[in-house]
């Protein structure tokens, strides 16, 4: 599994600018959720590539046949 990583940045006046690398689709919000209602309203969002990607190691699937 590849590292997950939150870069936070703050600038002079204040605002927040969090990058999120290492997750794929949508797990990126989940992981800054908390952070983002800790700290008020989300002016603006970027998605990068990352996040249009599939997420993988979510769900597996098997069929299992008895013995």
């Amino acid at each position: 599994m590849e590292l997950q990583e939150m870069e936070i940045n703050i600038d002079k006046e204040g605002r927040v600018q969090i990058n999120v690398k290492g997750v794929q689709g949508t797990g990126c919000l989940a992981l800054t959720r908390d952070l983002e209602t800790a700290l008020g309203v989300v002016e603006q969002r970027e998605y990068s590539a990352d996040y249009y990607q599939q997420e993988t190691g979510v769900c597996e699937h098997r069929t299992l046949k008895s013995r």
